[in-house]
């Protein structure tokens, strides 16, 4: 039977030859490593060249020049055969159809039986593919597929090295694949060596002998290495007996950092109490203050009230001084006096000591002149004695009148000192209710200049989420995004990625927390370097910690879902955030409790843990 399947321009034919009985059943057939068909394209003088091959014996026959030694070589480059040993070109870019810039060989290989090479990922047939590039970097690549599937299962040499070694498939090997120009050499070695030659190099006695060579300068070497490591064996059972020792070191160690783990557990307690204590006493603050204010509000009405008083008090005085003054007309002169006093009292309010000099100085006046009064009265007494009744009778009149004028003088200065004394007592009071008043009302002042501040910076904080960080964390979070990093970029500061799930635990959570806040995260020490230069550019005084970014399971250091731990009452968004909360904080592990007997009764009922 003779099939032609080339497009090339030689016509290149294949005869398959059979067994005499044809009707043989398939089991006779050999199951592995049957070349079932060559496929070339631009491999030397073929530009397409399909070959089916029967399982037996195939002879391939046309005209010099017709491509039958190429698909020998194509045979033997797609099994990975170099070019050399083909004695066809000195390298594989010359097997390429001229005018081409690659070329491509296929061989279909059976591989059936229990003998298959991993039949799950090759399938019945597999299809070794090589690809020859005339330019770029790769001059060979490998392929080989399952023909079931049509799938790459591999691109590397060695699996194509293994199937051929498990089909017992030598292309070096004469007897496997014999040349033109090695049958060539074989005919024309008479000489007994070369014949000799040939034959180890036919059955890989060469190829063993030298194996062989390899096998024993290996034990060699191994013997040798064996030597070596006998004499520093003793020097090694030294060193086993130094970690062993630092191994029970590194166990005391980890005895050390659980106790630490429990004290850092119960601190945090003590803290929570603490702060617990600080809320107290400025919540205690807080209602002090404000019933102050309270007082203070009353006070004032209370001195506005008094000042109307005041005020109505002093138009009532006036009202009284003008009757007065009506009553007084005819005495004009001598009510000067009165006069001077009501307008001194009237004055009182201005200046209390100025009021008090004038009446002192009104008062001894009208004394002399009380005094001058009774010295007349006397001398008139005396000069009038012998005369008339009734002019004394008119003296005596005159005298009871001027009497009576000097009582009720006496009377109006003594009602007048008493004005005097209640003005100046309440004078003194309203002076010390100011001053109480004054210093409330700056204590009050500088409350609400601290409001105001608090609340500046909150509204600051607000439009600007990266200053409540610290200064220049803003600046050093856009030098990041510019700059290269040998691991992943820093993280932070780690803040950023936590929100607070209820309100009522913020005050204890920031004081466990308040120090990692600003900090950010690193991979490598070269990448802390390079970002602690960047804080001191910006002026940034956050932390850098350098953590694994490894994902670590959690769980077994939680405990019971009905405890409200730390962990739980955070929402974080960025995992290595939150597995490094875990390592410098152990927020999986701290409970939050409302009240304090609560969380004394969950740590006795484990043990303090």
């Amino acid at each position: 039977m003779t099939q032609t399947q080339s497009r090339s321009h030689n016509k290149t034919s294949v005869t398959r030859i059979r067994n005499r009985g044809d009707n043989a059943s398939a089991s006779e057939e050999p199951s592995i490593g049957i070349v079932e068909r060559v496929e070339l394209t631009d491999f030397m003088c073929h530009e397409h060249a399909d070959v089916n091959l029967c399982h037996k014996v195939n002879f391939i026959t046309g005209q010099n020049g017709s491509g039958k030694s190429a698909i020998l070589t194509g045979l033997v480059i797609a099994l990975g055969g170099k070019a050399s040993a083909t004695n066809r070109a000195p390298n594989l870019k010359e097997f390429i159809r001229e005018g081409r810039t690659r070329a491509v060989v296929r061989v279909h290989l059976r591989n059936r039986g229990s003998e298959a090479y991993h039949p799950e990922l090759f399938g019945d047939m597999i299809i070794i593919e090589r690809q020859i590039n005339a330019t770029g970097g790769t001059v060979s690549q490998f392929k080989v597929r399952n023909a079931s599937t049509g799938e790459i299962v591999s691109r590397k040499k060695e699996d194509v090295v293994a199937i051929t070694d498990h089909m017992a498939i030598q292309v070096d090997n004469p007897i496997n694949i014999l040349s033109q120009d090695a049958a060539r050499e074989f005919l024309a070695s008479t000489s007994p060596d070369k014949m000799y030659h040939f034959f180890l190099k036919g059955t890989q006695l060469f190829q063993l002998r030298e194996d062989l060579e390899v096998v024993r300068q290996a034990i060699t070497r191994s013997e040798a290495s064996i030597s070596r490591k006998k004499e520093v064996l003793p020097e090694m059972k030294a060193e086993k007996k130094r970690w062993e020792d630092h191994y029970q070191d590194m166990s005391q160690a980890r005895d050390i950092s659980t106790r630490m783990e429990q004290l850092s557990c119960q601190m945090a307690w003590a803290m929570v109490k603490e702060a617990e204590s600080e809320v107290h006493t400025i919540d205690e603050g807080i209602d002090v203050f404000q019933k102050k204010m309270s007082k203070i509000d009353q006070k004032v009405d209370a001195e506005k009230e008094a000042i109307d008083a005041i005020n109505q008090e002093a138009e009532e005085l006036n009202d009284q001084a003008q009757g007065q003054l009506a009553q007084l007309e005819p005495l004009k002169d001598e009510r000067r006096g009165p006069m001077e006093q009501l307008e001194s009292t009237k004055a009182t309010l201005r200046s209390f000591k100025q009021t008090e000099n004038e009446i002192n100085a009104e008062a001894r006046n009208t004394r002399e002149r009380i005094e001058s009064l009774k010295r007349d009265i006397t001398v008139e007494r005396d000069r009038l004695v012998d005369k008339d009744s009734a002019g004394r009778e008119r003296l005596r009149e005159t005298i009871q009148d001027l009497e009576a004028e000097v009582t009720d003088q006496e009377a109006e200065i003594s009602n007048l000192q008493e004005q005097q004394k209640t003005l100046e007592d309440r004078s003194l009071e309203l002076r010390d209710s100011e001053k109480q008043l004054k210093q409330d009302v700056e204590k009050g002042r500088r409350q609400v200049e601290r409001v105001k501040t608090g609340l500046q910076e909150l509204t600051q904080q607000t439009s600007d989420q990266m200053s409540a960080f610290g200064r220049g964390v803003k600046d050093a979070l856009m030098t990041i995004k510019k700059t290269q990093w040998s691991g992943m970029e820093p993280i932070g500061p780690i803040g950023k990625f936590i929100k607070l799930r209820d309100p009522k635990w913020s005050q204890v959570i920031e004081t466990i927390l308040n120090k990692p806040l600003n900090s950010f995260l690193v991979e490598t020490h070269a990448d802390r370097t390079k970002l602690d230069a960047i804080f001191r550019r910006c002026g940034c005084q956050s932390q850098i910690v350098v953590c694994k970014t490894e994902l670590f399971d959690y769980s077994q250091g939680e405990p019971d879902k009905d405890y409200l731990t730390v962990l739980r009452a955070l929402h974080i968004s960025n995992e290595i955030v939150k597995r490094q909360l875990i390592n410098l904080n152990r927020i999986e592990q701290i409970i939050l409790v409302e009240q304090r007997s609560v969380g004394d009764k969950i740590m006795s009922s484990n043990n303090g843990g």
